[in-house]
C-alpha cells in the first residue's frame, strides 16, 4: 500500500514527467520549431522565390530607361539573276547579280553594323512599367510576411498540442499504474472487485487512446515544422500563460494598418490604377532615336560603309483601344469590391480571436482554482486513509481536472497566437 500512496502523491502533485529521450533524440524549443519551419516551410521557400522574380521584374523596368544597343555580323553567299534585297534580319541589303551592268564580281557579301535605338518619349508608359513591377515587388514583400504569420501560427498550434498530448499520455499511465496497483495489492469481493475490473479496463483504455494522440500530434509537430517524420525528437517546454490585456477596438485599427493582405491589396490597387494609365497611353505617339553604323563589301577588308541617325514619330491607332480601357477600369473597380470585403473580412477575424481569447482567459483561472481546491481536498482525505476504490475514483476526477485546467491553458497559448496573426504583429504578455 506503501507504493499505491507514493503513486496517488505523485499523480496529484507532480508535474508530468517529460517523454524520455533517447542519446540520438533532438530537443526542440518553441523557438527551434520555428526557425526550422521558416527554413524549410515549401510556402516560405516559394514566397521567397516570388520575391527574388519580382526584384529582377523590377531591375528590368529600369533597364527600359537605358538605350539599347548591339552588333550584328553576316556573310551571304546568293546566285542572282536581276537585283533583289535581302530579309528585313539582314537589314534589306541590296544585292545584285555578278557581272553585267551592274558590276557585281563575287557571290559573296560581307556585312557587320552596330546599332542603337532609344525611346525618347512614350507617353509614361516605361515610367509606369517601372511603377507596376515596384508595386508587385512590395506585394511580394507583403504576400511573404503573410506567409510566415500563417507559418508561426501553425507551428504554435501544433507544438502547444503536442505538450497537452505528452501530459495527457502521463496522466493516463499514472491513473493506469494506480489502478494495477490496486487491482494487484488489494483483496476485493463482489461488487468492489467488477468495480475495480471496470476501472482498470477503463484505465487501459484511457492510456492507449492517449499513446495514439500522442503519435498522431508527433506527425502533426514533424509536418508542421517540415523534417523527417521518422525523426527522434521530444520537445522542451510547458504550459504557462499568463492573461493580456488587449483593446478591441486598438486591435482592429491594428489590423486596419498592419496586416500584409491589406498591404498587399493597396499595393493591388496602385498596381489596376497604372495598369489603366497604361491601357490609357496606347493612342499617345511615340518619339524614338536610332543610329546605324554599317560596313559592306564582296570581299575583306570592308570599306563600304554607311551610317544613318533617324529620330521618328510613330501615332498608333487600335481597333482595340476603349476595349482594353473599359477591361482595366472594370478590374479597377473589381480590386475595390475585393479589398472592403478582405477589409470587412479582417475586421470580423479580429472580433472573433479576441472573443476566442477573452473566453479562454476568464476560464483557465476558473479551471485552475477548481483543480486547486480538489486536490487540497483529495490529499487532506489521503492522509485520512479510506477505501481504495474510493481513492482511485477521486484520483480519476483529480486528474480529469487537471487535464481540464492545462487544456484552457494551451487553448488560450493558440488563442493570443491567432489573435497576434488576425492583428499582424507580436502582443507582449
Amino acid at each position: 500500500m506503501k507504493s499505491l500512496f507514493l503513486l496517488i502523491a505523485l499523480a496529484a502533485q507532480s508535474p508530468a514527467a517529460p517523454v524520455p529521450t533517447a542519446a540520438a533524440e533532438k530537443v526542440y524549443t518553441l523557438d527551434d520549431a520555428l526557425r526550422l519551419s521558416l527554413l524549410n516551410d515549401p510556402r516560405v521557400l516559394s514566397a521567397e522565390q516570388d520575391k527574388i522574380i519580382a526584384a529582377e521584374r523590377e531591375r528590368e523596368a529600369r533597364y527600359l530607361f537605358l538605350p539599347e544597343f548591339g552588333v550584328q555580323a553576316s556573310a551571304t553567299k546568293y546566285n542572282a539573276r536581276y537585283p533583289f534585297s535581302l530579309s528585313h534580319d539582314f537589314r534589306n541589303i541590296l544585292v545584285f547579280p555578278t557581272g553585267g551592268p551592274w558590276g557585281g564580281n563575287t557571290e559573296n557579301l560581307y556585312s557587320g553594323r552596330g546599332y542603337m535605338n532609344m525611346s525618347l518619349f512614350e507617353g509614361g508608359r516605361t515610367v509606369n512599367t517601372l511603377r507596376l513591377a515596384q508595386a508587385a515587388r512590395k506585394q511580394a514583400n507583403s504576400a511573404l510576411e503573410s506567409v510566415k504569420l500563417d507559418l508561426a501560427v501553425s507551428v504554435k498550434d501544433v507544438f502547444y498540442r503536442l505538450i497537452l498530448a505528452q501530459e495527457r499520455m502521463t496522466a493516463a499511465a499514472q491513473y493506469q499504474a494506480v489502478a494495477e496497483e490496486l487491482f494487484s495489492s488489494s483483496k476485493l469481493d463482489g461488487w468492489d472487485r467488477i468495480d475495480a475490473e471496470a476501472r482498470l479496463a477503463e484505465a487501459r483504455s484511457r492510456a492507449s487512446e492517449a499513446q495514439h494522440a500522442l503519435n498522431l500530434a508527433r506527425l502533426s509537430f514533424l509536418k508542421g515544422i517540415n523534417i523527417e517524420l521518422d525523426t527522434a525528437f521530444s520537445v522542451a517546454g510547458a504550459l504557462q500563460t499568463r492573461a493580456v490585456s488587449i483593446d478591441l477596438d486598438k486591435a482592429v485599427l491594428w489590423a486596419m494598418e498592419l496586416r500584409p493582405e491589406l498591404q498587399s491589396e493597396t499595393y493591388r490597387a496602385q498596381m489596376d490604377a497604372i495598369t489603366v494609365n497604361l491601357a490609357a497611353a496606347r493612342r499617345i505617339p511615340t518619339v524614338f532615336l536610332a543610329g546605324d553604323y554599317e560596313l559592306t563589301d564582296e570581299q575583306f577588308p570592308l570599306k563600304k560603309n554607311n551610317w544613318d541617325a533617324t529620330i521618328g514619330l510613330r501615332i498608333p491607332f487600335s481597333y482595340d483601344y476603349f476595349t482594353q480601357l473599359r477591361q482595366k477600369r472594370a478590374e479597377q473597380r473589381q480590386g475595390q469590391i475585393k479589398r472592403a470585403e478582405l477589409q470587412d473580412r479582417v475586421r470580423l477575424e479580429v472580433r472573433q480571436a479576441h472573443e476566442n481569447l477573452e473566453f479562454w482567459q476568464n476560464e483557465w483561472p476558473a479551471r485552475e482554482g477548481r483543480y486547486k481546491k480538489v486536490q487540497a481536498l483529495y490529499e487532506a482525505m489521503a492522509r485520512q486513509g479510506g477505501s481504495p476504490l474510493a481513492r482511485l475514483r477521486g484520483l480519476s476526477g483529480l486528474l480529469d481536472l487537471k487535464l481540464s485546467h492545462l487544456t484552457a491553458v494551451s487553448e488560450h497559448l493558440v488563442a493570443l497566437a491567432r489573435l497576434e496573426r488576425a492583428v499582424g504583429r507580436a502582443l507582449s504578455q
